[in-house]
């Protein structure tokens, strides 16, 4: 009886072992007793922040404002008379008459001799109207840029030698030199194209009379 009971109990423990049977109480895939709280910290993937490239206030790229021109005024609309006064005490003559082409404008310069600065009416025309007469004075273009000089007077004989018709020059189609009236001094101009802004100032040494007239949008 107790040789069996000690085959029996053998047998047993020889077929625990052989079956790979986990003895009661511990287990294969269990974690360990203790497990840390928390994944590690990963590195970040993120690369770090690059420094702004951008300037903290960018500079303009408008340049800065100047003058329509560096040696005259602003230009005037096309639809208002520009007015000044002679000043001084003005005995000016006709001396010489002068067209250019610039950048952005043409020119027609009026040169006195005397004394004085000259005034001037300069608007747009319907047509060359001869102060006095009333003829009209055939003219070259477009359009008609009426210039009225004062403080001026008929020159003495021999003393204008320019040719008292000019032109073309740019834009202006042709320009002439009318008379004098009433110590007025008539030019008049033909102007290829639509009427555009204009402007007119005085020169010194010598005394001129400036007349400058905008080329049109391109």
């Amino acid at each position: 009886m107790g040789a069996a009971l000690a085959v029996t109990a053998g047998g047993l423990l020889l077929a625990a072992c052989g079956t790979g049977v986990t003895p009661t109480g511990v287990s294969a895939t269990d974690p360990p007793a203790t497990e840390p709280t928390s994944e590690p910290t990963e590195p970040s993937t993120e690369p770090p922040s690059e420094p702004s490239t951008e300037p903290a206030t960018e500079p303009s790229t408008e340049p800065p404002t100047a003058p329509a021109t560096p040696d005259g005024p602003a230009f005037g609309p096309a639809t208002e008379v520009q007015l000044s006064e002679p000043s001084g005490e003005w005995d000016l003559q006709l001396a010489d008459v002068r067209l250019g082409e610039h950048d952005g404008f043409d020119r027609l310069v009026l040169e006195l001799a005397g004394s004085g600065a000259p005034g001037w009416a300069v608007e747009f025309a319907d047509q060359a109207v001869a102060e006095g007469s009333g003829e009209i004075v055939p003219l070259e273009g477009d359009r008609v840029l009426t210039i009225s000089a004062s403080g001026t007077a008929m020159p003495e004989p021999g003393s204008y030698e320019t040719p008292r018709r000019l032109g073309p020059s740019g834009d202006l189609a042709e320009v002439r030199v009318g008379g004098w009236f009433e110590g007025y001094l008539q030019v008049f101009v033909g102007l290829d194209g639509d009427a555009r802004p204009f402007r007119a100032f005085a020169l010194t040494d010598p005394p001129r009379l400036v007349v400058d007239v905008s080329h049109p949008p391109s």
